[in-house]
C-alpha cells in the first residue's frame, strides 16, 4: 500500500488521515494524533481488534494501551464465541434439511487476517435457500432463538412460506437470551436485482470448524462480490470494510481478480467491483490487479461521494444522513432500472406489505 495522504481528499479531518496513515503502517508519532486516530478507529470504524494486533509491540501512551488491551480481549472474546456457537447452529439446520451457508464473520477473518480475533464481528450471519426457510427457522428457535423486536412478525409469514416476506425483505434476526445473535438469510441484499448467490459460478467453499468437520462459506470470488455490494449499500461507512476489500485483493493474483470482475459485469454486480476496489486502491493503497480497467466518470463520482461520507460523521451506519444517501446511492449508482428503482420499491412497499401479510397470519 503506496497511498500517501496527499492521495487522499483535502477535505478529510486530520484524524482520519492519520487512521489512514496508521492502517498503511505509518502510525503518528505525536501521542494526542495518535490517540484521536484510535478512538476514531474504534468507534466509527470499528477496527479496535485489528489495530490492538498491529500496535502490539509499540509505546503508546496508557490510556492507548489500556483501550488497545481492551479491544484485542473484546476481539478474542467475540471470535471465541462466536466459534462456539456456529457449531450447534449450523449442525442444526443440517438436521433440518438445510445447506446453511455462514456470510463473513470469523471465517472470513481467519482468511483475510489470519485470525478470528482480529476483524470485529458483532453476530452469524447464515444464509439459507428461500425453500427451507420455514425449517431453518424451526430449527433455530429450537435452540432457544427468539426474534428481535420488529422481526416477530416475519417468522409466521416465514413458517407460511408467504412470498410478500421473502419477495420484499431478505432476513430475520433473532437473539437468544443470553446475547448469542443469529440474523438468519435468504437473500444476499433486501433489494431486489441486486446479486443473488446462487447466481455466482462457485461461489461456496468449505472452511475447516475447531474440533472438526466444515462449514460452508463464500469463495473468494463471492466474497468479493458480495462484499462490493454489502459496502455500497452501506455507502462506505466503516473503513473496516475497505480493508475487507484490501486484504482480499492480495490474496489471488490479477488474472483471477479479471475473471471475477468478467462474472461480476455478467452479474450486473461489476459497477460494485469496480468501485470498491478503486476505492481501496483510492483511500488504503491497494494495489490495483493489473490490467483493471479505469473507472469512468460515474464510478469517479461514487468514489467522491463515499469519501466524503466516510469523512462525514452523518455518514456513519445508521445515521440520518446515512439513510438519505443510501437510498439516493441505489438510485444513482445502480446497475439498469430494477436496480435502481428497488431502493424506493423497498422504502415504501415493504413495511406495508408485511404488516399486511401479518395481519392475515394473525
Amino acid at each position: 500500500m503506496t497511498t500517501t495522504a496527499s492521495d487522499l481528499p483535502t477535505s478529510w479531518p486530520q484524524d482520519l488521515v492519520d487512521l489512514v496513515s496508521l492502517l498503511k503502517g505509518l502510525a503518528p508519532e505525536e501521542a494526542d494524533r495518535l490517540s484521536r486516530a484510535l478512538a476514531l478507529g474504534v468507534t466509527r470504524h470499528r477496527l479496535g481488534p485489528y489495530l490492538a494486533n498491529l500496535l502490539r509491540d509499540r509505546q503508546v501512551a496508557e490510556r492507548d494501551h489500556h483501550l488497545l488491551a481492551q479491544e484485542g480481549e473484546a476481539g478474542i472474546v467475540a471470535a471465541l464465541r462466536q466459534k462456539a456457537e456456529t457449531r450447534p447452529a449450523i449442525e442444526a439446520l443440517r438436521a433440518a434439511g438445510c445447506t446453511p451457508v455462514l456470510v463473513k464473520g470469523w471465517p472470513l477473518a481467519e482468511r483475510l487476517y489470519g485470525s478470528a480475533a482480529i476483524r470485529h464481528s458483532k453476530d452469524i450471519d447464515l444464509h439459507v435457500t428461500e425453500d427451507h426457510l420455514s425449517q431453518a427457522v424451526e430449527a433455530l428457535m429450537d435452540l432457544g432463538y427468539l426474534p428481535i423486536a420488529g422481526h416477530a412478525a416475519r417468522v409466521p409469514l416465514a413458517r407460511a412460506g408467504d412470498r410478500r416476506l421473502t419477495d420484499e425483505t431478505n432476513d430475520i434476526a433473532f437473539l437468544a437470551p443470553d446475547g448469542r445473535h443469529v440474523e438468519l438469510h435468504w437473500r444476499l441484499t433486501h433489494l431486489h436485482g441486486w446479486v443473488a448467490l446462487e447466481a455466482i459460478p462457485e461461489a461456496i467453499i468449505e472452511h475447516p470448524m475447531d474440533g472438526g468437520g466444515t462449514v460452508e462459506i463464500l469463495s473468494d470470488r463471492a466474497a468479493l462480490i458480495y462484499l462490493s455490494v454489502h459496502g455500497q449499500l452501506h455507502m462506505w461507512g466503516r473503513l473496516k470494510w475497505l480493508l475487507d476489500i484490501a486484504k482480499l485483493l492480495a490474496m489471488q493474483p490479477s488474472e483471477v481478480w479479471l475473471e471475477d470482475l468478467a462474472i461480476a459485469n455478467q452479474l450486473g454486480a461489476g459497477r460494485a467491483v469496480r468501485i470498491a476496489v478503486g476505492l481501496a486502491h483510492r483511500v488504503l493503497g491497494a494495489p490495483l490487479p493489473v490490467g483493471w480497467p479505469a473507472p469512468n466518470w460515474l464510478e469517479r463520482r461514487a468514489m467522491d461521494h463515499f469519501a466524503h461520507l466516510i469523512a462525514s460523521p452523518g455518514g456513519a451506519p445508521g445515521a440520518t444522513k446515512a439513510r438519505i444517501h443510501y437510498h439516493l446511492c441505489v438510485m444513482a449508482y445502480g446497475e439498469g432500472l430494477t436496480q435502481r428503482l428497488a431502493s424506493p420499491r423497498y422504502a415504501i412497499a415493504r413495511n406495508l406489505k408485511i404488516w399486511l401479510a401479518s395481519r392475515g397470519t394473525a
